[in-house]
């Protein structure tokens, strides 16, 4: 379990689902190294899809893991997300 809070008022399984599987990835990998607070990074991108509609927790693992990559191959945070880390 990570100690990421989702702002979602539900509380709902896929969530912490989805976390887990993203996670594991990103620290199977070595991204987890890349950059400040993956946590809080892939939580994020979770609650950003979430709140767009998805609900399967494998599309919302791989959309934390996507962003996971793309901030490790862009060495910096994504501007949206500098702000919140």
């Amino acid at each position: 379990m990570y100690a990421a809070h989702f702002p979602i008022t539900e509380n709902n399984p896929d969530l912490c689902q989805a976390m887990t599987i993203a996670m594991g990835y990103v620290h199977a990998t070595g991204l987890v190294d890349k950059f400040p607070n993956p946590e809080l990074l892939i939580a994020t991108a979770i609650s950003n899809a979430w709140k767009g509609g998805m609900r399967h927790p494998i599309r919302l693992a791989n959309e934390g893991i996507v962003c996971a990559e793309r901030t490790a191959q862009l060495g910096t945070l994504p501007s949206v997300f500098a702000r919140l880390v």
